[in-house]
């Protein structure tokens, strides 16, 4: 209430929303009661996120509590939502810097106007529901990831697995279809049919010799079945353009891949394969993967095996 004086200059007391307001929001206190109670909560999330650079909150939350509650049994917890609204009130140990997306997040997209070009081989459009629905185990999308534009000094051949999420980074010396086709060759045995079901790549001249893919090199007859996606539709590989996109938070733009080290992109590849990933129920897809291999025999007559 505050006090007020009337026509007749008399003083009397009456109720006032603003002042009560005004009062509130001069002395009101944040209840930071939850936050000290879930201090162990948060500091082991804490170190798992900042372990892996590619964890996100979101993931790390739901793990801990899907797949190992025994780690957080007994302890105070909190969601998903308050842990980011603690980052950007800067009440936590976590940065929105340490958390690669949240900076990089863009709002809008300006999308460009292309013309088109002739697609090669068979389009993804005429590719089977079973294999869109990713319910069948098998079935890849293809790319590479450049070092300078030219891709004279190294690239990456990144494969990925459309059901289990599984990533594969295979250097090559150059960007040209030739070294493409050699690798994909390394992977031998009896299982590729079974591993390589049809892989989908974009249209680039580095996959030129799609029909050389398709053949096995000893029998010379159908190994596996290659699709393209359509010009300028990234959307069509949309997952193995993920994952591309955290080989970025560890190897810039324009750097000679022929200067990374095996042990440097071996420990990248695991990185990504360890990620818990939302869309498989948080759980890493390597875990996956290796079920997958399991289910169909997998023996040391692929490359798999060992790795």
């Amino acid at each position: 209430s505050v006090t007020v004086i009337d026509s007749q200059l008399r003083e009397h007391s009456v109720l006032s929303a603003q002042a009560a307001y005004n009062r509130r929001t001069n002395f009101a206190r944040s209840n930071n009661f939850k936050r000290y109670k879930a201090a162990a909560f948060i500091q082991l999330v804490e170190s798992r996120v900042k372990a892996n650079k590619l964890s996100s909150i979101d993931e790390t939350i739901h793990h801990l509590i899907l797949h190992e509650p025994q780690t957080i049994q007994g302890l105070p917890t909190i969601c998903t939502r308050t842990f980011y609204t603690y980052v950007h009130n800067n009440l936590v140990n976590i940065k929105p810097i340490d958390l690669p997306r949240m900076v990089r997040r863009k709002k809008n997209k300006c999308w460009k106007t292309y013309i088109p070009k002739k697609q090669k081989g068979t389009s993804i459009t005429e590719r089977p529901k079973s294999i869109n629905s990713k319910e069948e185990f098998g079935h890849w999308e293809g790319d590479l990831v450049t070092g300078p534009r030219d891709g004279q000094k190294g690239a990456y051949l990144t494969l990925l697995e459309r059901k289990t999420r599984f990533y594969l980074m295979l250097p090559i010396p150059r960007k040209s279809s030739k070294h493409v086709y050699m690798m994909i060759n390394r992977f031998y045995g009896d299982s590729f049919s079974n591993i390589f079901r049809s892989i989908t790549f974009d249209n680039g001249s580095e996959f030129a010799r799609w029909k050389d893919i398709e053949i096995n090199p000893g029998t010379r007859k159908q190994r596996t079945k290659v699709y393209f996606g359509r010009p300028y539709h990234s959307c069509d590989r949309a997952a193995n353009e993920n994952c591309n996109g955290l080989v970025r938070y560890f190897i810039k733009k324009g750097t000679d891949i022929n200067t990374i080290s095996k042990s440097m992109t071996r420990d990248i590849n695991d990185k990504i394969n360890q990620k818990k990933r939302k869309i498989l129920g948080y759980l890493p897809a390597e875990k996956l993967f290796i079920e997958e291999l399991i289910k169909i025999n997998v023996t040391e007559n692929t490359i798999f095996y060992k790795t």
